[in-house]
């Protein structure tokens, strides 16, 4: 019998990304606002879904990537398994058949999806909302990502033990500019007790639009921005902000 191997990126990815925790009080704080049920769109490998979960709130996670969502469903502690529930889809192309308050779309999911697209991952959103919903969006600081130069050299960024052997994991990453964005990718080098090194790779593609351009998006996919932060903290969105949040209420109401 044949048994298919799990990819070793979900877990490498969550063990990098879960030393940034500087955002989930912000998310925390949003969920107690507005109640449940949340959905969270883009729930990668749970960073964000499981202490949601934890704290009580009933979570939808949906993402289009079934290995990331396996790896979420195995670390889903048994006291938090019956308020979450895992969707496979499309940001494009999902029916819940029920509205939320509270939609997240954080880590930067927002700007991995191409500009012809965004306007109809919005519009998902917005007709999920319940009529006195959020929808909070979080992306690098596009102002930012348009200066950053051609390329960037190659820089150590983290360090870690590997999750399941206990070996020291080094993490570098490195960006290159393309037409429509930027190309950031991660390499994951596993030093081995034999002094051999397994490396694994992980490289995403962030397309730079202007901030104008995105509140308009916004706007056209019947969503007001109410609130723009520039971190965390609740600091208003400036051009040098380290990222661009976005908190929206929809429009009108519209049916799924």
């Amino acid at each position: 019998m044949r048994v298919n191997k799990m990819s070793p990126i979900p877990m490498l990815y969550h063990a990098h990304h879960s030393q940034a925790a500087d955002d989930l009080p912000f998310w925390l704080d949003w969920a107690r606002r507005k109640g449940g049920p949340i959905l969270e769109l883009g729930c990668g490998s749970g960073r964000v879904l499981l202490p949601l979960a934890e704290e009580g709130r009933s979570v939808f996670g949906l993402d289009r990537d079934a290995n990331m969502l396996e790896f979420l469903r195995m670390r889903i502690p048994d006291g938090s398994r019956e308020r979450v529930s895992l969707i496979r889809g499309d940001l494009r192309r999902y029916h819940l058949a029920r509205h939320f308050p509270l939609i997240l779309m954080p880590c930067n999911t927002y700007s991995t999806i191409e500009p012809v697209d965004r306007r109809i991952a919005l519009n998902r959103a917005r007709c999920h909302l319940a009529s006195r919903g959020n929808l909070i969006v979080s992306t690098p600081n596009p102002a930012i990502l348009a200066e950053l130069p051609e390329e960037g050299e190659a820089e150590n960024e983290a360090f870690f033990f590997h999750p399941e052997t206990g070996n020291p994991v080094q993490v570098s990453s490195q960006w290159q500019r393309a037409s429509e964005g930027i190309l950031f990718y991660w390499r994951y080098d596993q030093l081995l007790p034999d002094g051999r090194v397994e490396r694994e790779m992980i490289s995403v593609f962030h397309y730079v639009r202007g901030v104008d351009d995105t509140f308009y998006d916004f706007e056209e996919a019947g969503l007001k921005v109410a609130l723009t932060f520039g971190d965390y903290d609740g600091a208003p969105y400036e051009t040098d902000s380290p990222h661009l949040i976005i908190v929206a209420t929809p429009i009108f109401r519209a049916i799924p």
